[in-house]
């Protein structure tokens, strides 16, 4: 349900990577005791390991979302919004090329390394992109730069996505720490969502249009060394097999995905609902804008405060699990969650007048982010360690595929049929998805 992709993206399952483990020296003892010690609700504010993800990513995300939206823009004005959609198709390209790779590398190369070398890459070419801009003068090369530049930065992001939503796995132990830490990630690419757009204007008119280029790149470049002081779990927590004969094997690979699949029926279960929950949902971002103009008759002012609205839900609901655990077993809180998701969203296609609009779609937003982060820690911890980077290769691809297959297929037929009727039906499969969710095989005892 991750909309904007690169998200989106539940514990105490057997967890082999984890569970079934001891240290190799019993005598040894944690070098940071307050590891084991329950966490404190403002752990993530506190945890200075935390902080420079946070920040470092928060920068970042808003800076791309920023550069996103102004050339989106520059399209539109110097060129013909028909080339956006190849814009973002070719951004989307390397999601689906390396999409059965990025995991197996992720897990060789470590995912902190992952991200730092993918935010240094990204930063190098965008800050060559806004030197060669100033020397570009035909329309014709710089539509060919853009292009360009949107594949290759995707190739990096395609390796960047799925690593950082592992990263919780190499830093902290599995337990409710981890679970606040992704939450903050996940908090961390809303709060972005948001801040870009209101700062892409000012930055364009302030800096033009190598400036923004300039800005995206150096923001990588902080974003790389603030995750450079970032330390993992400490040498003296090294794990070994209760059988101490495998203590001296060769590190574990990665498993193809097909057989993580194969066997973790909770893991197939929960991606196949994944993916037809974003199928389904995806279509709200064109049904916003059809609102604003024929229910609300608000135009773009009316669209913006939607997109608003939906914003804050993501942001607020990111934030709440990042400073609280919710009660219940973890398939409760995700059936929970993403019904009370789907209710929100057959409320906004109920909706008449722009403030229900609006109220209806920050519950949306708000229960989204909230079944997005706890199914996301469902994937960090059901695989094996070294299978997490594979199994969010897949939430990856997942999230960046859905919303444009998605909008394509309804986009090419919205205006033959009764929108609020078929935005209606829309949620009502996802309303029906989320009480499935108790039918996938082996959910309820996680």
């Amino acid at each position: 349900m991750i909309l904007d992709a690169p998200s989106s993206p539940p514990r105490r399952l057997q967890c082999r990577g984890f569970e079934g483990y001891k240290t190799i020296d019993p005598s040894v003892q944690f070098v940071n005791a307050e590891l084991e010690a329950k966490p404190n609700n403002f752990f993530v504010v506190l945890d200075a390991n935390s902080q420079r993800l946070f920040w470092g990513q928060l920068i970042s995300q808003a800076c791309d979302k920023l550069m996103s939206v102004g050339m989106i823009w520059v399209f539109t004005t110097h060129f013909s919004p028909h080339w956006i959609p190849w814009f973002i198709g070719l951004g989307a390209v390397p999601h689906f090329l390396l999409a059965s790779k990025s995991g197996h590398w992720i897990s060789q190369w470590g995912a902190l390394r992952t991200v730092i070398g993918a935010d240094v890459f990204r930063g190098i070419l965008f800050i060559l992109c806004a030197w060669l801009v100033t020397f570009v003068k035909a329309d014709g090369q710089l539509l060919l730069l853009f292009l360009v530049s949107a594949f290759i930065s995707n190739v990096a992001g395609a390796l960047f996505n799925p690593a950082i939503l592992s990263l919780p796995v190499d830093m902290l132990e599995p337990g409710e720490k981890r679970d606040k830490l992704t939450a903050l990630i996940d908090s961390c690419f809303s709060l972005g969502n948001v801040i870009g757009p209101l700062l892409s204007a000012l930055t364009y008119a302030w800096a033009g249009l190598p400036g923004m280029l300039g800005v995206n790149g150096l923001s990588y470049f902080f974003s790389a060394a603030l995750a450079i002081g970032i330390k993992l779990k400490t040498s003296n927590t090294i794990l070994a097999e209760i059988d101490d004969s495998d203590a001296t094997q060769s590190p574990v690979k990665a498993k193809p995905i097909l057989e993580v699949l194969k066997n973790q029926p909770v893991i197939s279960g929960m991606l196949f609902t994944f993916l037809l929950m974003n199928f389904f949902l995806a279509p709200v971002m064109i049904f916003m804008p059809w609102y604003a103009k024929t229910i609300y008759a608000d135009g773009i002012s009316g669209l913006a405060k939607l997109e608003a609205f939906f914003g804050m839900g993501s942001v607020a609901g990111g934030f709440l699990l990042s400073f609280v655990k919710l009660p219940g077993a973890t398939w409760m809180r995700i059936s929970a969650s993403l019904s009370l998701m789907a209710v929100a969203y057959l409320s906004f296609t109920c909706s008449h007048n722009l403030w229900h609009g609006c109220f209806s779609l920050f519950l949306l937003g708000f229960f989204l982010s909230l079944a997005n982060v706890i199914i996301l820690t469902l994937f960090q911890s059901a695989p094996e360690a070294q299978d997490v980077p594979v199994v969010m290769g897949m939430v990856n691809l997942i999230s960046v595929a859905s919303l444009p297959i998605s909008m394509g297929i309804v986009g090419s037929f919205i205006e033959q049929v009764n929108v609020p009727n078929f935005a209606a039906i829309c949620a009502l499969i996802v309303i029906g998805l989320a009480l499935s969710i108790r039918l996938i095989p082996g959910i309820q005892r996680v």
